[in-house]
């Protein structure tokens, strides 16, 4: 199984961590999440992911989830990456974290499924008529 790391500027990837509860339960294997605060040493926050990235991988590599493009979170995945092995994406969001741990059980991880979800996952709220939850499932 596909090890998953996400990493955020702050609790966020946490927060995402405790959200997915709900619709998966406590204790997902192989998932851990970091945040990097402001106080926080960058090298010190390197070695960490670097250390998750060791303890999530069984054998069938790890995907890293990032807030933001560009961030110090990202910037820190650097030095572990392996095409194939070791991918980052950034920019997560609840959609595509969720879409993840579904397909990771199924055993089909597409890289650009998984970003294309995550796009999809954004969208305007939008009730033209009111609607009951039953409309929804």
């Amino acid at each position: 199984m596909k090890g998953i790391l996400l990493l955020s500027h702050g609790d966020m990837a946490k927060g995402m961590l405790q959200s997915s509860s709900i619709f998966f339960g406590e204790n997902l294997p192989q998932v851990q999440a970091l945040g990097y605060q402001m106080t926080d040493d960058s090298e010190a926050f390197e070695e960490m992911i670097g250390k998750a990235i060791a303890e999530l991988d069984s054998g069938d590599g790890v995907l890293v989830l990032t807030d933001l493009f560009a961030g110090t979170p990202a910037h820190k995945t650097t030095r572990y990456l392996k095409p194939g092995q070791v991918d980052v994406i950034c920019g997560v969001n609840l959609p595509l974290f969720l879409e993840l741990l579904g397909l990771r059980e199924a055993g089909d991880l597409e890289l650009s499924t998984l970003m294309q979800t995550g796009k999809d996952g954004i969208r305007l709220w939008e009730v033209a008529q009111p609607q009951s939850d039953d409309d929804f499932f």
